[in-house]
């Protein structure tokens, strides 16, 4: 039993380490981000809000600025049946009532009050309390009637108006989480309900948000394939919206509000499943993430390599090396020559590198060290990477590209490299050459 504990408690203790390590980027990332969540879910398990209040406690504790905009959906159906109330729906849009306002009035109070017991909770073995995150609400947003629409008066049926932006920040410059809840006053004293995803989407815009995370029980993550569309990009999502939406039609209204954060200047977008513990934290914390992500820009760029990816390239190389397929480059080696490397970066990590040697009196360059991180070989992207670098060549107006390759023939062969015994190295190449490794000599013509 002892060994068994033991055993468990090493296992525990390594799953912790990989885990922080691999985290450690992100948070360093994070810290003065402001993240806009909507909570917006049916049956949601009190032990499952619990734990998802401790998630979003522990961002805001490593410097994340948190905006709650939440929806009680079963408080609010539950005191409408207590009523005998019913909501008439015109095409997507329903009419709501004065009876309708004061319903979810009491369904967002409780929920207010829940929210905030939840924050004041001790965490057990934790060195602070939850109480230490303070929650602050407010009449930060000025709504009006969303009017009449197809002939039919929505009645209280809001959108927003305004948002007060600089109050909010106030508040979150004192490390407060700012709560929202679907309703929104007028200049007149009047109350609307207001959808509470748009409601997000408009405060993550008005703040220019680094990410606006809706969870959500729209989809279901066991009848839809998900994988398929896990990292978008906006201009992907809009070439292929016709698939996408057909495909994923429950996905329509927050996607459409995707498309509208990204094009008002928020970062990212994810659209969270929540069916199991801690899913914000390993959407937010690990690279193949759970939910769906909509970029404004690209997510994997290439781009020139600076002092700053030395590092990661060494990574990249170390394992490369030792099975001997790559010639042994040194610290030093890649400072040298850090003018030449790019790399393939996806959301701030490198994941591939090449480099781009010009000798200018033979009018060739040499593509060498060209990796591409296991997990993402067979995927395009050392196809992309070699594209990419032969266009820079291109710009050098050299006639020729050539690689030394021991194993690699075959792919670079795929990609129109050929052997021309012709081909002579460039005289400052030679000294560098390992006559030992027996490489191979391929070209591309330009």
């Amino acid at each position: 039993m002892a060994d068994f504990d033991k055993e468990y408690h090493e296992e525990t203790i390594n799953s912790t380490v990989d885990w922080l390590r691999n985290a450690a980027p992100y948070i360093y990332l994070f810290r003065n981000k402001i993240f806009i969540v909507s909570i917006s879910k049916r049956n949601f398990p009190p032990s499952t809000l619990s734990n998802l209040i401790q998630d979003l406690s522990f961002l805001c504790c490593i410097g994340v600025k948190i905006v709650i905009v939440f929806d009680p959906k079963d408080l609010f159906e539950k005191e409408l049946k207590i009523r005998n109330q019913t909501i008439t729906e015109i095409n997507g849009h329903n009419i709501i009532d004065e009876i309708t306002v004061e319903c979810m009035k009491i369904a967002s109070g409780i929920m207010r009050f829940n929210l905030e017991a939840l924050f004041s909770t001790s965490v057990t073995d934790a060195p602070i309390t939850l109480s230490d995150v303070k929650i602050v609400s407010g009449n930060f947003v000025n709504a009006k009637p969303r009017g009449i629409y197809r002939g039919v008066d929505l009645v209280k049926n809001g959108v927003v108006r305004k948002i007060d932006t600089k109050s909010i920040k106030t508040e979150l410059e004192k490390n407060s989480i700012v709560l929202f809840s679907p309703i929104g006053y007028s200049a007149t004293g009047e109350t609307f309900l207001l959808d509470s995803e748009e409601l997000a989407t408009e405060i993550g815009i008005s703040m220019s948000a680094d990410k606006l995370i809706f969870i959500t029980d729209t989809l279901d993550v066991s009848q839809y394939p998900i994988s398929e569309i896990n990292e978008l990009s906006r201009d992907h999502l809009e070439s292929n919206a016709g698939a996408i939406k057909t495909k994923f039609f429950v996905l329509n209204k927050l996607l459409k509000l995707s498309e509208r954060a990204c094009d008002k200047n928020v970062g990212r977008i994810h659209i969270l499943p929540y069916e199991k513990d801690g899913e914000i934290l390993i959407e937010l914390f690990t690279r193949q993430g759970v939910g769906v992500m909509v970029a404004r820009d690209q997510l994997r760029n290439i781009r020139p390599a600076g002092p700053q990816d030395i590092n990661s390239i060494l990574d990249l190389i170390k394992p490369i090396e030792s099975s001997g397929t790559l010639t042994k480059r040194s610290r030093v080696d890649i400072e040298r020559d850090i003018v030449n490397y790019y790399v393939l970066d996806h959301d701030s990590q490198i994941y591939g590198c090449a480099c781009l040697n010009t000798y200018s009196e033979e009018k060739v360059s040499e593509i060498s060290c060209l990796i591409v991180h296991s997990k993402y070989q067979n995927t395009g992207e050392g196809k992309r990477l070699l594209e990419f670098i032969i266009d820079k060549a291109k710009e050098q107006h050299v006639k020729n590209v050539f690689v030394l390759t021991t194993q690699a023939e075959h792919w670079f062969l795929e990609h129109g490299f050929v052997r021309d015994p012709t081909f002579t190295l460039p005289v400052d190449k030679m000294p560098n050459v390992s006559e030992g490794r027996n490489s191979l000599v391929l070209i591309k013509k330009l």
